[in-house]
C-alpha cells in the first residue's frame, strides 16, 4: 500500500482545518497555507465532502469545515475516502485477479497485513495528529 500525493494533500488540508477554530476556511486559503495546488485542493474538497468528512458552505463567508469533531475523524477514513480500501496486494482487493484464491497461503498474510494497517490508521484521529505536529 502506498499513500498517494492526493491522500497526503488531503491529510494536510484536514489537519490545517482541525487546528483552526475560526469557522469556515476557503479552500484557496488552505491550499496556499499547505502548499497544495488550488485545482488539486478543489478536487480533494469534493471527495472529502462526498465522504462526509467536511462540509462546504457557499458565499462571502463560506468555505469548508470539518463535518464532525477532529477526535471522531480517523486517518483510515481519510485514506479510504481518497484511495479506497487499504490493500497491500491486488489479490486481496480483487477476487477475480488471482486464480489461486483460497488455495494460496500468502493471501492470508496480505489480508492480515491489511487488517493491521487499517486497525492502526483507525486508531489515529486528526485531533491526535494536530497535537503532535
Amino acid at each position: 500500500m502506498e499513500i498517494t500525493r492526493r491522500t497526503d494533500y488531503a491529510i494536510r488540508l484536514l489537519l490545517d482545518l482541525a487546528s483552526r477554530s475560526d469557522g469556515p476556511v476557503s479552500v484557496r486559503a488552505l491550499a496556499a497555507d499547505q502548499d497544495v495546488p488550488y485545482a488539486f485542493a478543489r478536487g480533494i474538497q469534493r471527495d472529502l465532502v462526498s465522504a462526509g468528512l467536511v462540509r462546504s458552505q457557499r458565499g462571502a463567508t463560506g468555505g469548508i469545515t470539518l463535518a464532525r469533531p477532529a477526535e471522531r475523524i480517523s486517518l483510515l477514513e481519510v485514506v479510504e475516502a481518497m484511495q479506497g480500501s487499504i490493500s497491500c496486494a491486488v489479490c486481496v482487493r480483487d477476487r477475480e485477479w488471482c486464480k489461486r484464491m483460497g488455495g494460496c497461503s500468502v493471501h492470508q498474510v496480505w489480508r492480515g497485513a491489511d487488517e493491521l494497517v487499517a486497525q492502526y490508521l483507525a486508531g489515529k484521529s486528526l485531533a491526535q495528529l494536530v497535537t503532535t505536529t
